[in-house]
C-alpha cells in the first residue's frame, strides 16, 4: 500500500473514527507508591500520560481535508496529507504520512513547520492548540530523537504512530520514546556540572532599592522590586526555552557598606554545552559525563574540520545568550524618564563555588526564586508528592506551608529541594 493509498484510506474510510485504528497503547510507567520517583521515572510517567491524553482526544477527531495545499511565500506546492479538528476543543490536527524510513525525519521537520505556519495564519494561536501527528515506521534514530526532544523537553503536542498494514486493512501502533531518553536527561538536568551562572550586581538606589535596618530584611518596596525583576527574567527564560532559575540577593545591612554593588540578580541555567561535562583537547573529548555520551560527542567532533574550539564555541554562544537575557532585562527594568542609568556588573562564576561561598550565599538575603522549564516541573511534582504524603524529607519535614504557592516562592526550600533531588544514591548514603 502506497502513501497515497494510506492517506486516501484514512480519509475515505475513517474520517470520523481514526481513533479506532490505534493499537498497543500502554499505561504510563508505574511510580513508587510511597517514595518520590527518580527524575527519569517522573519525566517518563508525565510524557507517557500526556501521550495517552492526546490519543484519547482523537476520539473526537474529524478529518476535514486531504492534500491541503499551504500557500507560502516561496513554496506554493506544500501539501498537508491530512487536516482535521477535534470537536469540542476546536484544536487543529495535522497529519503527515511517510512509509519510508529514509524520509521520515524530513517529514517530521515539515510537520513542525506546518504547525508554525498555522500559528502565523491564525494569530495569536499557539502550538498548544495544535496537535501534530506523524505516521511513519519510526526506524530512524534522527526522527526518534526529534520526537523525544519535542515531547519531553519542548512539551509540544506531537504524536507518532507506526502503520501496520494487512492487505486492505491498517492499524496504527502508538509510539512511545525509549526510557533511555529520560535517563539521559536525568543525568544532566540537576547536576552542578551542567549549570551556568550569570550574575548582575548593581548599587543601592535611594528610595527605591534600599537596605533594611541591621538584623532585618530589606524594606518591603525593595522586595517588591526584586520580585518583579525575577518574574520578568523568568518569563524571558521561558520564552527562550531555557531550564533554570533566577533569584535576587542583597547583602545583609551590616555588610552592604563594604560592597559597591550589594544587590545581585542570579541567573542559573542548565547549559547543554557546559565544558565541565564535555570539553576537548587536541581532538579528544573528556568531561564529567557517562562514557556513552562522551563517545557520542567524540563521534561528532571527529567529523568537524578545525574542531579544536568547536565545543568551546558552543558553550560561549550559550553563555552569551544568558548574558544578553540579563542585560536586556536590566534595560527594561531601569528605563526612566529622567535618564538615570543603572548598569549592572556582569559576572559568570562557577556554580559550585558560588553556592558554597560564605560571601556569595550566606551573609545575604536570598529572595524570590523563580523556576523555569524542567526544573519547575520537577519541583512542582515533588511538592505535590509532599502534600499527598504529608511529608517533605528534604526541607520542610512535616511542617509543610499551608498552601503550595508559598513553597514555590521560598528560596531556601527550592534551593535545598533541588539540591537534594540532584544527589545520587551513593551521595545520599554518605
Amino acid at each position: 500500500m502506497t502513501e497515497n493509498e494510506i492517506r486516501d484510506l484514512l480519509f475515505d474510510k475513517h474520517k470520523s473514527d481514526l481513533h479506532s485504528l490505534i493499537v498497543e497503547t500502554r499505561q504510563p510507567v508505574a511510580l513508587p507508591p510511597d517514595s518520590f520517583p527518580s527524575i527519569a521515572q517522573l519525566l517518563q510517567h508525565r510524557t507517557e500520560a500526556k501521550i495517552n491524553r492526546m490519543i484519547e482526544n482523537l476520539e473526537a477527531l474529524q478529518l476535514d481535508g486531504k492534500e491541503v495545499r499551504l500557500v507560502r511565500d516561496s513554496d506554493s506546492t506544500t501539501r498537508i496529507d491530512l487536516l482535521g479538528s477535534i470537536a469540542g476543543s476546536g484544536d487543529l490536527v495535522i497529519i503527515e504520512l511517510k512509509k519510508s524510513d529514509q524520509t521520515e525525519r524530513q517529514a517530521f521537520t515539515e510537520l513542525l513547520g506546518y504547525a508554525n505556519h498555522f500559528c502565523t495564519l491564525f494569530p495569536p494561536i499557539s502550538e498548544s492548540s495544535l496537535q501534530s501527528i506523524l505516521i511513519a515506521p519510526m526506524e530512524g534514530r534522527g526522527v526518534r530523537d526529534a520526537l523525544a526532544q519535542e515531547l519531553i523537553i519542548n512539551d509540544k503536542n506531537v504524536l507518532a504512530f507506526i502503520p501496520k498494514i494487512d492487505g486492505e486493512k491498517i492499524t496504527l501502533e502508538a509510539y512511545y520514546p525509549s526510557d533511555l531518553y529520560y535517563r539521559w536527561i536525568e543525568n544532566n538536568v540537576l547536576d552542578d556540572s551542567s549549570m551556568t551562572v550569570v550574575t548582575a550586581s548593581f548599587p543601592l538606589i535611594d528610595g527605591w532599592i534600599d537596605t533594611g535596618e541591621p538584623g532585618g530584611a530589606p524594606p518591603r518596596y525593595t522586595q517588591e522590586a526584586f520580585k518583579t525583576m525575577t518574574s520578568l527574567i523568568a518569563q524571558r527564560l521561558e520564552a527562550a526555552g531555557l531550564h533554570g532559575f533566577v533569584y535576587a540577593r542583597q547583602y545583609w545591612a551590616e555588610a552592604c557598606p563594604a560592597f559597591p554593588y550589594p544587590n545581585t540578580l542570579v541567573l542559573c541555567v542548565v547549559n547543554p554545552f557546559n565544558p565541565l561535562r564535555a570539553s576537548s583537547s587536541d581532538g579528544t573529548v573528556f568531561g564529567a559525563s557517562d562514557q556513552s555520551r562522551l563517545d557520542a560527542v567524540q563521534a561528532i567532533v571527529d567529523q568537524v574540520p578545525d574542531n579544536e574550539y568547536w565545543l568551546e564555541n558552543l558553550h560561549l554562544a550559550f553563555l552569551g545568550q544568558a548574558i544578553r537575557i540579563m542585560q536586556d532585562a536590566f534595560q527594561e527594568f531601569f528605563i526612566s524618564r529622567n535618564g538615570v542609568a543603572v548598569r549592572p556588573e556582569i559576572s559568570t562564576p562557577n556554580w559550585w563555588g558560588f553556592k558554597t561561598s560564605m560571601i556569595e550565599a550566606v551573609i545575604c538575603h536570598n529572595m524570590h526564586i523563580r523556576l523555569t522549564g524542567l526544573l519547575r516541573t520537577i519541583f512542582t511534582d515533588y511538592m505535590e508528592h509532599c502534600y499527598r504524603t504529608g511529608m517533605d524529607e528534604i526541607y520542610f519535614s512535616d511542617d509543610l506551608p499551608k498552601f503550595g504557592y508559598i513553597a514555590h516562592d521560598h528560596f531556601l526550600a527550592a534551593w535545598e529541594i533541588l539540591s537534594g533531588l540532584s544527589r545520587t544514591d551513593d551521595e545520599a548514603e554518605e
